[in-house]
């Protein structure tokens, strides 16, 4: 778990109960691990954990924002432009259903998803 600090304890608080996606800068890997425990704790099968470079990244992140899963990227040094749309909640209306673009897809967007990004890097590079 988490220390029993204030710091962390409001860090968590945070984390939990943001909208928009969180990126948790983590060299300890505490954080990350205390979120995938509690998150999958509570979100049941549909927590799902992938790095940037893994083959089947952009799939699963398609997946998770169309199934309303939890994602949580980890090594995420940097945002890439796939994440854009989805970090700034850049969705718009067809009909009675939210979309947003994942790469060069249009994703139907379920309101359950959430996305938690992880990185060791102090300083990871985050676009304006």
């Amino acid at each position: 778990g988490l220390p029993g600090d204030g710091l962390s304890m409001e860090n968590a608080i945070v984390i939990l109960q943001s909208v928009q996606a969180p990126l948790i800068i983590d060299p300890s890997t505490k954080a990350s691990e205390w979120l995938k425990n509690h998150a999958g704790a509570k979100e049941k099968a549909s927590l799902e954990t992938v790095t940037m470079h893994d083959k089947r990244f952009s799939n699963k992140l398609e997946l998770a924002v169309r199934f309303g899963k939890t994602l949580v990227i980890e090594e995420v040094d940097k945002i890439e432009p796939i994440l854009y749309s989805i970090v700034r909640k850049d969705l718009e209306r067809q009909g009675l259903r939210w979309v947003v673009q994942v790469g060069d897809k249009t994703v139907d967007y379920n309101e359950s998803f959430r996305l938690y990004l992880v990185t060791r890097n102090p300083y990871p590079t985050i676009p304006p």
